[in-house]
């Protein structure tokens, strides 16, 4: 890839390093990601939220070519070069979250959670269908998670979403191990509603044994505080278990171990009783409704 990026980028370079999802290298003191494109991938929106972000946040720049073109095409394969402003050691805050949250808006979206949601399980169902004797594990755990992601399809469908909803800069997906480099890569980039990021930090925060996670959310809802259709759209994606279909792709998309599912499942009471705790916080602020399944599942987190 040495001989890619000097040929493209006219970067001389000799130390590119391999990731899971990318090339990496630094040039001229800047950190370099090179990504290899997924086919579906719209590269006009992304450019322009690109365009429109870069200059007042630390979001990472794509990098035009020698040919004066943002991707980068060898033999049957199609790649992306960005310039990385933020440091990869830093974690992700809620703070960081809501700053680039609110440094650009859209509105006049339809973004409907229920029938995504409901897509994703019909393809995964599909599939253990077809694949189920050759992931074990997958299946005797898919049941529940199902019901978990029904029961967030079913809350999310009872919520009146404002005509004038205002829509934030969100993202693809934010994992447990992510570092703050995550937040402002152009590729992960979206526009959402504002409960999605927050929500799968708080999913994080279960993993990452962050007992701080309630004074962190309420010094978050005093400074930011969220209007109830933000919350209960927060509710339905903390019931949804976005962690685990995650770690579907990295089994069946980039072939690790299917055994990384028992991290999750190992813990299931734990966080059956984290969900509580955290629906108990927002109903002592909000006018939400309890879920039944999980009302008498709490614990102390102070």
């Amino acid at each position: 890839m040495n001989n890619f990026v000097d040929y493209f980028y006219k970067m001389d370079i000799n130390n590119i390093k391999y990731h899971d999802k990318y090339y990496s290298f630094i040039y001229k003191g800047y950190a370099y990601r090179l990504y290899l494109l997924d086919d579906n991938i719209d590269v006009n929106y992304m450019l322009n939220i690109n365009k429109r972000l870069i200059g007042h946040t630390l979001t990472s720049e794509i990098i035009i070519n020698k040919d004066h073109e943002y991707i980068s095409s060898y033999g049957d394969k199609n790649y992306m070069l960005i310039k990385v402003f933020v440091s990869e050691n830093k974690n992700i805050t809620l703070d960081e979250i809501n700053y680039l949250a609110n440094s650009l808006y859209a509105y006049n979206l339809e973004i409907n959670y229920g029938m995504l949601w409901s897509k994703k399980i019909d393809y995964l169902e599909d599939f253990i269908n077809e694949n189920g004797k050759k992931y074990p594990i997958m299946v005797d755990s898919f049941n529940y998670f199902v019901g978990m992601a029904e029961n967030a399809i079913s809350y999310f469908n009872n919520i009146v979403i404002p005509k004038d909803y205002r829509y934030v800069i969100s993202h693809k997906s934010i994992r447990w191990d992510d570092s703050l480099e995550a937040l402002y890569n152009p590729l992960n980039i979206i526009f959402d509603y504002q409960a999605r990021d927050i929500s799968e930090y708080i999913k994080i925060a279960f993993f990452l044994d962050d007992t701080s996670i309630l004074t962190k959310l309420n010094n978050y809802l005093h400074i930011n505080p969220l209007s109830l259709t933000d919350v209960k759209i927060l509710i339905a994606r903390l019931l949804y278990p976005s962690f685990y279909f995650q770690m579907y792709e990295d089994i069946l998309v980039y072939g690790m171990n299917e055994k990384i599912i028992m991290l999750v499942v190992d813990k299931l009471p734990k966080y059956e009783e984290y969900l509580g705790t955290i629906i108990d916080f927002f109903r002592g602020k909000y006018d939400i409704s309890d879920i039944p399944w999980l009302k008498k599942r709490s614990i102390s987190l102070h």
